[in-house]
């Protein structure tokens, strides 16, 4: 079946699978779908699943399936509206499809610190974006860190727009990627992730980008010399429950739900801000190099941006696109 014609089925989904009360020592049972993000990893394990157990007594107990086990980003989302799992962590592009506002988190540059981004993410702006999934039958719980993308490559060291003339960057098979490098000079080449690092080996791309996680995680620093810390996405993961499922809880499960939550995005984002550090720190004794963009060198990044029409697509794209001129602004 098609994945319009699931995402149609969501009306119709059944708790049943999603949210039991099966087992002898939880009432509720909630699986969920996480990512290989290692910080999301970790904090599932050391904050959601501990939390919840403790503030319901027992009573509330979360399954966490890592790694992607369940299903790619979009079939865990699709199950997740249907009911069958009860909580993911994905990407928000995965429904910009039904929520076109979401396409704002793929525009490049909106965020000079990570400060800036958490500042939008847990403001009225941000939940103004994200919140809208309730419209599809989802409660948006928590926006946490996938990373700024960052390119890598063997030829030069990656300052500014013209070092990448001509160079073969693997990127996601999306339009608004695609049209951002062309528009920066690279010759973007959609490919499987899973097929990136034996291109890379065999030249069949030059280059890379992705966030220092999966840099990390991958060994892509094995095979590549030049790490730019070009940050010139800044990709966020969203954490969503069925909303059925959520506004079945009685209030105490509610709210040591709701307390995991929190604590889950906290240790998530202290998690991420340790490992990046530690990223950056192994792939120099590796014998990279590390090149750090002045504000001046990533401020021409984002003036090709603007004078090649980028912003202006993303800005088609979405049903308010004025939210996306607010955090331009930076009017969160």
């Amino acid at each position: 079946m098609k994945a319009t014609k699931l995402f149609g089925l969501c009306a119709a989904a059944t708790l049943i699978a999603g949210m039991s009360i099966p087992s002898q020592a939880a009432e509720v049972t909630l699986r969920f779908a996480n990512v290989t993000n290692q910080p999301s990893i970790d904090a599932a394990e050391s904050a959601l699943v501990k939390v919840a157990a403790e503030k319901s007594n027992g009573r509330l107990e979360i399954k966490h399936y890592p790694k992607n086990v369940l299903g790619d980003d979009r079939t865990v989302t699709e199950s997740m509206m249907m009911g069958d799992i009860a909580m993911v962590q994905t990407q928000p592009s995965v429904l910009a499809s039904m929520i076109p506002d979401l396409y704002v988190w793929d525009a490049p540059f909106l965020f000079d610190k990570i400060e800036d981004a958490w500042k939008c993410m847990d403001g009225p702006l941000g939940h103004a974006i994200n919140d809208q999934v309730e419209k599809k039958g989802i409660k948006f719980l928590a926006a946490v860190e996938n990373g700024y993308r960052h390119y890598t490559n063997n030829k030069v060291p990656v300052r500014v727009p013209a070092d990448v003339k001509g160079q073969k960057l693997r990127v996601m098979e999306t339009d608004l990627q695609i049209a951002m490098w062309k528009n920066w000079g690279a010759n973007p080449t959609p490919m499987a992730f899973t097929e990136v690092i034996s291109a890379l080996q065999q030249g069949t791309i030059d280059a890379q980008e992705n966030p220092l996680s999966i840099i990390d995680s991958n060994k892509l620093y094995e095979v590549q010399h030049y790490i730019s810390l070009t940050g010139h996405l800044f990709s966020p993961h969203n954490l969503y429950i069925n909303k059925k499922i959520y506004d079945s809880f009685d209030p105490e499960i509610k709210k040591a739900f709701d307390e995991a939550v929190a604590a889950y995005q906290t240790a998530q984002r202290a998690r991420a801000t340790e490992l990046n550090a530690l990223s950056v720190d192994k792939f120099k004794k590796a014998g990279c190099e590390v090149i750090e963009l002045t504000p001046e060198e990533r401020a021409q990044w984002r003036e090709q941006a603007v004078k090649g029409g980028i912003y202006d697509m993303v800005r088609q794209k979405m049903e308010h696109p004025e939210y996306l001129d607010k955090i331009l602004k930076h009017e969160y």
